[in-house]
């Protein structure tokens, strides 16, 4: 039997499970019909407010966020308490990657209906006989993260719906959202860190990121440090395009009002600096040329090892001074794994372009073409010498 149909869509905002907010306002576009929704709540409208020229948007992104944080967090501790790993068939790892891209897809289809979506997972093995298992597990998951969010649970058809909103390709024109509901896999496997991870796209420019990073300390990592600990409640980044970059508690009510600003290390000499790489069972991670790179710049103390883009928000807010990432030639990047990221340390004065030095382009659909890699740095100073020693290594 459905619940009764009240008069408005939208998000309800007097409960956002575990991470509190209040109620959202409204994106000043014309409700239309990219996504059709039968669920109805109840909120008040406060049309067109910004936070400290923050757009409205991001106040619905890091809502959005939030929501999926702590579907993921849930998720987590249960990986700890010894469920199946594996990122296949209706593991925990994957039901939360889909269920986390439908809360996200659905709460920004509420509020702002005219932004596109480009998201990594598809419902398309889902949709058939041998992907009931999965659908419904996700579905519930769903349904647990908007409980006391919308009125009544959603179907498995718009559970399927809201995560094959993410099949958009993007490009040039238009205004797209870019998500990565769990980027860093491993690192939510194996208790470490990672990120949820959504940008904003305006007229094929990346203006706004929020990286939600769940087990990211609030502390700055210490030098000398080769890892990061984990810590609750985690961080939230948002940036916008001229307004600059702040972290809050990823738990805060209001993470753009709470939000403190923050700015990259401001280290010019590559003798002081330290940097940030993958794991070694990551796929993107050339420890062998980046050791070859930090020695050739007289760098002494170790790389700090991190999962996820959760790199990037530790580099905006002054913990190490570099991000290097060398992966295969054969490998071929994705929008979603670094637009968020990309925005985020921008707005807080770092620089980031590939391997050579060309800025990154997210205009041109799903795939980041890059040549040797992609390199972040505090400053353009570490960034000119970055580039000078790529080309002296790489000469050898």
């Amino acid at each position: 039997m459905r619940a009764r149909i009240s008069p408005r869509p939208a998000l309800r905002a007097d409960s956002l499970s575990s991470y509190r907010s209040n109620a959202p306002s409204r994106c000043t576009v014309e409700r239309v019909v990219s996504v059709r929704r039968r669920r109805r709540a109840k909120m008040t409208p406060r049309a067109g407010q910004t936070v400290d020229g923050y757009p409205e948007e991001m106040t619905h992104a890091a809502r959005a966020v939030q929501l999926a944080g702590s579907l993921c967090r849930k998720v987590q501790f249960a990986l700890q308490r010894g469920e199946q790993v594996s990122k296949s068939d209706d593991s925990p790892v994957t039901v939360a990657d889909f269920a986390a891209q439908a809360v996200i897809s659905y709460a920004l289809a509420r509020e702002c209906p005219s932004v596109g979506l480009v998201a990594e997972e598809d419902a398309g093995e889902m949709r058939t006989a041998d992907g009931a298992g999965l659908r419904a597990r996700v579905t519930a998951m769903v349904n647990d993260a908007l409980s006391g969010v919308v009125d009544s649970p959603l179907t498995e058809e718009e559970v399927m719906d809201a995560i094959d909103r993410g099949a958009t390709v993007g490009g040039k024109t238009g205004s797209f959202w870019i998500l990565d509901p769990i980027d860093g896999t491993k690192g939510f496997i194996n208790g470490r860190q990672y990120a949820i991870a959504l940008a904003l796209m305006e007229e094929g420019e990346v203006t706004g990121g929020v990286l939600g990073c769940p087990n990211m300390p609030s502390d700055k990592i210490p030098r000398g440090a080769t890892e990061i600990p984990t810590a609750s409640p985690g961080c939230m980044f948002v940036a916008y395009k001229g307004c600059g970059t702040t972290v809050s508690a990823l738990d805060a009510e209001e993470p753009l009002k709470e939000g403190v600003k923050i700015t990259t290390a401001k280290v010019t000499d590559s003798r002081e600096a330290t940097y940030m790489e993958s794991w070694g069972d990551s796929i993107v991670a050339d420890h062998g040329f980046t050791s070859s790179l930090s020695a050739n710049m007289g760098m002494t103390s170790p790389p700090v090892r991190i999962d996820s883009m959760a790199k990037y928000g530790a580099l905006a807010r002054g913990d190490t001074n570099m991000y290097l990432r060398f992966p295969p030639v054969t490998y071929r990047e994705k929008v979603w794994d670094h637009a968020a990221g990309a925005i985020v340390v921008q707005e807080a004065g770092g620089v980031i372009t590939d391997g050579v030095g060309k800025p990154l382009n997210f205009s041109n659909g799903r795939f980041l073409d890059i040549e040797i890699g992609i390199i972040a740095t505090s400053t353009p100073e570490l960034h000119a010498t970055l580039m000078e020693t790529i080309s002296k290594v790489r000469a050898t």
